[in-house]
This record gives structure tokens, C-alpha cells and sequence, in this order.
């Protein structure tokens, strides 16, 4: 009898299966050696229709599939498997030049089951796959009053996130930046939009304008240390005219949000 898994995507452990984020989706299927098998790449049709994935894996009563979603060959690369790797050889890393993210991650979803064989009519097991990517936007004011001129390049750095993920889904590797630019609205603010990035519990965040630094998380008064969860939106707001506070809002993945100026 064949192995079977139904898969099932969740952001912050709601079932978002139905909503359709998940395009495409790889399992690694690796035997009770914990040696690769194949691989098997599953449309977003079987999510979407909540259809088995049959599996086969002759000589094992034991598989561990892990499952990968949302990868792009832009921004990730993914340990080239064959049949001489082991699970532990498998790695998503995001691609950096001299350790600078060459492009923020995609919507990365992760999971991972054992399977045993069954004797009787194989029942299709749920393979949960889960967001790992946290999604974020930085708005900081008093750009205007502060430097007096419409003029200037802005741009954020954001420091001291891990690169990559091992094949448990656990953060892992070097520490990488991003860089995100930002620009200047109407009100004098500095605004970014929202975007992705993998999750960081103690992440600095740098603003520059022309190549100079003007603002840096680690001086910011009474901060404690700025921290991202994966299938959540951080909302992040500085202000240089006070340069002393910092507040940090969270919601659900996918909230739109709009900045209201008051006064």
C-alpha cells in the first residue's frame, strides 16, 4: 500500500488551506533510513480541492516527508537532493551577495510528517504546512522637520536575521541583511509599504539617508529589542523629531494598513 498525505497550509494556526496562497508545493520523501528518496512536486489543486498525495516507497514501513512551498529561484536556494543525501543535507537558504539578501524571501510555507505503513487501505494523513516568513512595514516620521528638505536617498538596513532554515524549519546559518528602501510621502514621513522577511527575535534596524546613518533601533530609548514572528504583520514606527520612542504594532498576516496623520 502506498503512503498518503492531504495537505493542509496554516499562517499563526489559523486553517488558511482555502484562501489559496500556496501555489505550488515539494515534498522530500525520505525512507526509515532517513535517506532521500524522490521528490514530488503537488499543484495547488490538491490543497485547494483537499485531495491525497499517494506516496511509494518500497522496502519502508517508516517515511518522513518534508513539505516546501512558496520558494522562488530569485530569492532561495534549496540543497540539490539525490539519493545519496540524508534529510539533515536538506537547506533553504535565502541567496545574499557578500551577505547582503539578494531579494526578500517569498510566502515560504514549511512541514514535516512520518507516515507508517498501514496494512489495511492506507488513510490519508494531514501534512500541516505552516508561513515562515513575517511580513513588515516601517514608518518613520519626522523626516521633513527634521532635515528640512524634500531631497535624499532613504533607505533601511535590517541586521542580525538568519539566513537560512534546516530541514526541521528552524532558523539556521549566517546572519544576513536586508535592505529596504524608503520614501518620502506627502506628510514628511518615511514609509516602506509592507514586506516580507524571515522571522528575528532581536533584529537591528538602521535608516540612511544619502549613506549616512540617521537612526538605529539600538539607540532608541526604553526599547527593549525589536522581534518578528513568522504569520504576522509588524508595524514599525520611529520618530526622528523625538528620537527617544518607538512603537511596534501587530496584527494578522495580510491586514492592509493605513497611516492616518492627525493634526
Amino acid at each position: 500500500m502506498p503512503f498518503s498525505v492531504i495537505l493542509k497550509a496554516y499562517s499563526e494556526n489559523s486553517d488558511i488551506t482555502a484562501k489559496g496562497d500556496v501555489k505550488s508545493t515539494t515534498l522530500y520523501v525520505f525512507d526509515e533510513n532517513n535517506d532521500f528518496y524522490k521528490q514530488i512536486t503537488v499543484d495547488k489543486d490538491y490543497l485547494l480541492q483537499v485531495k491525497p498525495v499517494e506516496i511509494s516507497c518500497p522496502g519502508s514501513d517508516k517515511i518522513t516527508v518534508v513539505a516546501w512551498a512558496g520558494l522562488s529561484s530569485e530569492s532561495e536556494e534549496i540543497s540539490n537532493m539525490n539519493r545519496a543525501n540524508i534529510i539533515s543535507d536538506l537547506q533553504v537558504s535565502l541567496k545574499h551577495n557578500n551577505g547582503i539578501a539578494n531579494n526578500l524571501p517569498g510566502d515560504l510555507f514549511y512541514g514535516q510528517i512520518v507516515l507508517h505503513r498501514s496494512s489495511t487501505k492506507a488513510t490519508a494523513q494531514e501534512l500541516k504546512i505552516e508561513r515562515k516568513v513575517s511580513s513588515m512595514s516601517i514608518l518613520t516620521k519626522g523626516a521633513l522637520k527634521v532635515f528640512d528638505s524634500k531631497e535624499g536617498n532613504y533607505y533601511y538596513k535590517i541586521k542580525r536575521t538568519k539566513s537560512s532554515f534546516n530541514c526541521n524549519g528552524e532558523l539556521t546559518g549566517n546572519d544576513i541583511e536586508y535592505i529596504i528602501p524608503a520614501t518620502l510621502n506627502d506628510n514628511g514621513n518615511l514609509t516602506t509599504g509592507t514586506f516580507s522577511i524571515l522571522p528575528a527575535d532581536n533584529m537591528t534596524i538602521e535608516l540612511y539617508r544619502d549613506d549616512v546613518l540617521v537612526l538605529s533601533s539600538e539607540n532608541v530609548k526604553n526599547l527593549e529589542k525589536v522581534s518578528i514572528n513568522e504569520g504576522e504583520l509588524s508595524e514599525l514606527t520611529f520618530d526622528l523629531s523625538k528620537n527617544s520612542n518607538i512603537n511596534v504594532s501587530v496584527s494578522d498576516w495580510g491586514t492592509v494598513i493605513q497611516y492616518v496623520t492627525v493634526g
